[in-house]
C-alpha cells in the first residue's frame, strides 16, 4: 500500500514537471517568434543603404550633382580584352570626378562608391536604388557612367552621350559633357543620343527627375579605348573633362537649374519594367 502511494506520488511529480517544462518550451517559442516577427518588421522596412555623404538641402543656390558609377558588385558590366571590368573603371572616373566638383564648391552625392552593393541582388533593385538616390538629396544633376563594348566588331570605338527624350535641360547637358569629353582626343566622336520611344528608354535618364545624362566613355572591346580608359592618365582626363562639362553646363543654366529644383515634387517614381534595365 505504501509503495503504491509512493508510486502515485512520484507520477504526479514526474507529470507536473513534465507540464511545466511544456508551458516553459511554449512561452520560450512565444518569445523567440515575437522577436522573429519583430526583426522580419525592421528588415522589411529598413531603408538599403546609400551613400550619405552631403545632406542636400534646396535652401541654398549650392548645386548637388549626383554622380552614379554604372554597374557593381556581382554585375561587372563590359569587360576589355585584357580582363578589366567597367564596373572598376568607371568608379574610378567616378571618385576623381566627385573630388573635382567638391573642389569647385559642388555638392556630390554618389549611387556607390565602392564594389560592395549590399542591395544589389537583381538589376531591377539596382535601377530602383539608382533612381531613388538623387530624388532622397533632391539633387539638380544626375550623371551616370558607362563603357561601351562591341564585340562583334572590335574596331567600332568612340565616346557618347545620351539624353532623356523630349528634355531640353537634358540635352543641354549631354551637348556640354560631349563637348567636353571629345576634345581629349583619345577617340572617336559619336555624339550625342536619345530614344525614339518608351519601350527604347533608358530608365537612369527616363523616370529621373534630376537633370540628367548617361555617358559611354569608349568602347572597352577596342584595344585603343581600352588602353586609354583604363590607364591612371585616362581616367584623371576623362574626369577633369567631365567636370568642365558640368561646369560649363551650370555656369550656362544655373537659373534653368534652380528653377528645376523648385519645381520637383516630392513623389515616389513608378518602375516601369517594359523600360531597359541600363544602369
Amino acid at each position: 500500500m505504501n509503495n503504491q502511494k509512493f508510486d502515485i506520488a512520484y507520477r504526479r511529480k514526474l507529470l507536473y514537471k513534465r507540464k511545466r517544462r511544456r508551458q516553459v518550451l511554449f512561452r520560450l517559442s512565444i518569445l523567440l517568434t515575437g522577436f522573429g516577427l519583430i526583426f522580419l518588421i525592421l528588415l522589411l522596412n529598413k531603408e538599403p543603404p546609400i551613400n550619405k555623404k552631403i545632406i542636400s538641402t534646396s535652401s541654398d543656390n549650392k548645386i548637388i550633382v549626383c554622380i552614379d558609377p554604372g554597374h557593381g558588385d556581382w554585375d561587372t558590366g563590359a569587360k576589355s580584352n585584357s580582363g578589366d571590368f567597367e564596373k572598376d573603371i568607371v568608379l574610378n572616373v567616378s571618385l576623381k570626378l566627385g573630388k573635382l566638383l567638391e573642389e569647385e564648391g559642388i555638392k556630390v552625392v554618389y549611387t556607390r562608391t565602392n564594389d560592395s552593393l549590399p542591395w544589389l541582388e537583381t538589376a531591377n533593385d539596382s535601377l530602383k536604388e539608382r533612381i531613388k538616390i538623387p530624388e532622397i538629396f533632391k539633387a539638380d544633376i544626375f550623371i551616370s557612367i558607362h563603357c561601351n563594348s562591341n564585340y562583334e566588331d572590335t574596331n567600332v570605338k568612340g565616346t557618347e552621350t545620351w539624353y532623356k527624350a523630349n528634355d531640353e535641360n537634358s540635352k543641354a547637358l549631354a551637348s556640354s559633357l560631349q563637348n567636353s569629353i571629345i576634345n581629349l582626343n583619345y577617340s572617336s566622336d559619336r555624339g550625342i543620343k536619345t530614344y525614339g520611344n518608351k519601350e527604347d528608354a533608358l530608365a537612369v535618364l527616363e523616370l529621373n527627375e534630376s537633370i540628367s545624362a548617361l555617358i559611354e566613355l569608349g568602347f572597352l572591346s577596342n584595344t585603343s579605348d581600352e588602353k586609354y580608359l583604363k590607364s591612371t592618365k585616362g581616367q584623371e582626363a576623362s574626369a577633369k573633362a567631365i567636370k568642365e562639362g558640368i561646369l560649363n553646363y551650370i555656369n550656362s543654366y544655373k537659373d534653368t537649374i534652380l528653377k528645376e529644383r523648385s519645381n520637383k515634387d516630392v513623389k515616389n517614381i513608378p518602375i516601369t519594367s517594359t523600360l531597359k534595365l541600363f544602369y
